[in-house]
């Protein structure tokens, strides 16, 4: 932690490192000192004053303080205020900068980088490669093919940077015959297929939060058996609520229930009297 001493006339200010993150962080570190390199203060006319008097005016210093102390606070409690504001603006910016996934459009298609066959949608990519293993044959003077080794993955596909899931795959299984090899593949294209017949499907709710920024799902996404939410507030509502600091979240209204019981014991119980004229009424 690097130390800055700011020379005021009889005294000395360190500043440990004052710091704002906007939206996330304030940090205030002073210490004052006295008496440190040209900073030397004359007691005498204080000495003289007696001790009593002293004790009474250092109490007068120390209740200043004090004050001062509560209006850093109150200030401090403001700042929280803005930096949440703040944080709102930058939760909804990320939000609206988290770019969609680009995919093949439910087509397979070859990817030279990779060396292998890829096809995807905006929720799900499935991967298929082959690795091909050869020894050399002396008879033949050239290296020659002796097993296959097929990987394939079905993935969930985040348009958040990593957050992909894999929910199904086989990682190098080997076969000594390319033909075998080949059917093993296409049965697995086959048995998958059904993951990518639209371009958004419904993504499963246990993979919902990973299409979501900030607990709001991304557009042109939906949830299997969830229907989308509607805001029922506005944007600057929200931030009056936030300016509003801790008197609107601890002010509880009564309930309407409370209110009809309180009412119902407050009210005097009708005489009998009273009984026989409702009944005659109805």
């Amino acid at each position: 932690m690097e130390e800055f001493l700011r020379d005021e006339k009889y005294y000395g200010v360190f500043d440990y490192d004052d710091e704002l993150t906007p939206g996330s962080e304030l940090k205030i570190g002073h210490t004052v000192v006295q008496d440190y390199y040209d900073n030397q203060i004359d007691l005498a006319p204080f000495i003289g004053l007696g001790a009593e008097s002293l004790s009474k005016a250092r109490e007068q210093s120390v209740e200043a303080e004090k004050m001062i102390f509560s209006k850093i606070r109150d200030s401090i409690r403001e700042w929280e205020r803005q930096a949440a504001i703040t944080k709102t603006y930058d939760r909804a910016l990320e939000y609206l900068t988290t770019h969609a996934v680009t995919h093949t459009s439910n087509q397979w298609v070859h990817e030279d980088y990779y060396d292998r066959d890829s096809i995807s949608n905006m929720v799900y990519e499935m991967s298929v490669s082959v690795w091909e293993e050869t020894k050399y044959d002396r008879t033949k003077q050239e290296s020659v093919p002796v097993a296959w080794y097929v990987t394939w993955d079905l993935d969930i596909r985040s348009p958040k940077h990593g957050h992909c899931v894999e929910i199904a795959g086989q990682r190098r299984k080997r076969y000594t015959d390319k033909a075998a090899a080949e059917k093993y593949i296409e049965g697995r294209k086959k048995a998958f297929a059904h993951y990518f017949k639209e371009i958004s499907p419904p993504i499963p709710q246990e993979y919902a939060e990973y299409f979501k920024v900030n607990g709001v799902l991304l557009p042109g996404y939906t949830v299997e058996g969830q229907e989308s939410e509607i805001s029922t507030k506005t944007a600057a509502e929200i931030i009056n609520e936030i300016k509003g600091g801790d008197s609107i979240s601890n002010t509880k209204k009564p309930s309407v229930l409370k209110k009809l019981a309180e009412g119902k014991t407050d009210k005097p119980a009708p005489s009998k009297g009273a009984n026989k004229k409702e009944e005659q009424s109805l």
